[in-house]
């Protein structure tokens, strides 16, 4: 009885030992016998079949690459390679596209580089200005990206940009936007950091409805970054519109301006203007005093005009007098942003129209300061503006 009560002992001590064993084996012990299959260029899902095949399971990571779209670029694991069922082998798949190496921009000024950007494919996420007395004020430090590292196409690029010495306001040039699309007008205006003022619309039948028919500040003007653009679109003329062709409502000689009218709306053979309206000989013959030379009179051409518009002949031509001024019936919006400053600078917005030159505001200004006003003018206005005694804009209205 005691011997048997032994061996069953010992029988249970070895069962206990090799479920030991067995477990330890399982969880500690790796079984290689898996080889891990090569699947580089192969397609996504092709190479997830020849893995589960061998008992391994895909972890997939998507990248830029020019490969097509869904094609196995590496693997982690190298193919032959002996490893254990379940093991998890990492797939590198190309997102599709193209990929090219980003332009250096660094030492270039900041619309140059903008420009350069946008002509290989890239677009300017983020803008930094830093103080820097060693680049000139506009000029790109630094880039991110750097080049020369191949990237997506549409990949975003943040830019580094000295603002020059302390106090000293970055000012960029204002790009020609005549002819853009209204998205691709405002993308060039925040890329160069400035932004989109006012918009408004404007006949026009020599540009693309929808598109720039013109900017203000001009372009190519120098203003401080993050000052206002305000942009006119070019739409279809009403039939009720006019065409550019017409002269301007305040020309002071009416008669010439009819008779200007007449001849560009009515003949469509070209027509040489006359200096003043023909008259006919009646009022002529009674003024014989009148000292113009007789040829000057033969010399004009007539211009034909249907008799309802011709003018009254039943009273004498009346003695020259000097043109009045026009009423001022315009008025100028002027809008204007006092860029950062260190301390208040003296601001002085002056005008010069038909009337003469006048000073519209002579202040100190603060940093930040908006200026905004509405000023009536004949004929055409320039407004000037000076800033801390210089010369900082000009505008012209018509």
């Amino acid at each position: 009885m005691g011997r048997i009560h032994r061996w069953g002992m010992i029988f249970a001590f070895l069962v206990i030992m090799g479920c030991a064993y067995i477990g330890i084996k399982m969880v500690f012990i790796e079984d290689k016998d898996s080889e891990v299959p090569a699947v580089t260029g192969m397609q996504l899902v092709d190479a997830v079949d020849a893995l589960q095949e061998r008992g391994l399971l895909a972890k997939v990571d998507k990248v830029d690459s020019p490969m097509a779209a869904d094609t196995v670029v590496s693997q982690n694991l190298s193919a032959g390679e002996k490893v254990s069922k379940g093991k998890v082998v990492l797939l590198r798949v190309s997102k599709g596209g193209a990929i090219q190496p980003i332009p250096d921009v660094r030492g270039l000024k900041f619309e140059e580089g903008v420009r350069k950007l946008s002509e290989a494919g890239f677009k300017v996420d983020k803008v930094t200005r830093v103080t820097d007395k060693l680049k000139p004020s506009g000029t790109i430090i630094a880039q991110n990206p750097a080049s020369p590292q191949q990237v997506a196409a549409n990949c975003m690029v943040s830019l580094l940009v000295s603002s020059g010495t302390s106090g000293e306001s970055a000012f960029v040039t204002v790009p020609d936007l005549r002819g853009q699309t209204q998205e691709a007008a405002v993308a060039m205006i925040e890329q160069l950091g400035l932004r989109l003022g006012q918009t408004s619309d404007a006949p026009s039948t020599s540009l693309p409805i929808g598109s720039v028919l013109s900017s203000r500040p001009k372009g190519g003007a120098k203003v401080p970054a993050g000052s206002l653009v305000n942009l006119t679109f070019a739409r279809e003329p009403l039939a009720s519109e006019t065409t550019n062709d017409i002269p301007p409502v305040n020309d002071q000689d009416k008669e010439r301006a009819e008779a200007v009218r007449k001849v560009v709306i009515k003949e469509t053979t070209p027509t040489t203007i006359p200096s003043k309206l023909p008259v006919t000989e009646e009022p002529e013959q009674k003024k014989p005093e009148q000292k113009k030379p007789e040829p000057a009179k033969t010399e004009q051409p007539k211009v034909e005009t249907p008799k309802a518009e011709t003018p009254a002949v039943n009273t004498p031509a009346p003695k020259p007098t000097p043109a009045e001024p026009a009423a001022p019936t315009k008025h100028a919006k002027v809008r204007y942003q006092v860029p950062p400053l260190t301390k208040p600078l003296s601001l002085k917005i002056e005008m010069t129209d038909a009337s003469g030159t006048r000073v519209l505001k002579d202040v100190m200004a603060n940093s930040g300061e908006y200026i905004s006003m509405n000023v009536p003018y004949s004929g055409e206005a320039r407004i000037t503006i000076f800033l801390g005694g210089d010369f900082v804009w000009q505008d012209r209205y018509n």
